[in-house]
């Protein structure tokens, strides 16, 4: 079964592909500008480190990123 991600999560967008980090046991996945699924020895202690900046109509920004 394909799920539509419009159906999912009310919108066509795309998500980026996380970039893996690793620091001896710890590890996350950045996904625009944002830590998510940080973990150590492979056991999720934390869901995302983020910083939200909302439009008028609770959009979300996504800020380009380059040179990192």
């Amino acid at each position: 079964m394909t799920a539509d991600a419009f159906l999912l999560y009310g919108t066509h967008a795309v998500e980026a592909e996380p970039v893996r980090l690793r620091a001896g046991a710890l590890s996350a996945d950045f996904v625009n500008g944002n830590l998510r699924t940080i973990r150590h020895g492979g056991i999720e202690v934390l869901r995302a480190i983020a910083y939200i900046v909302r439009d008028r109509d609770w959009g979300t920004y996504e800020p380009a990123l380059t040179d990192l």
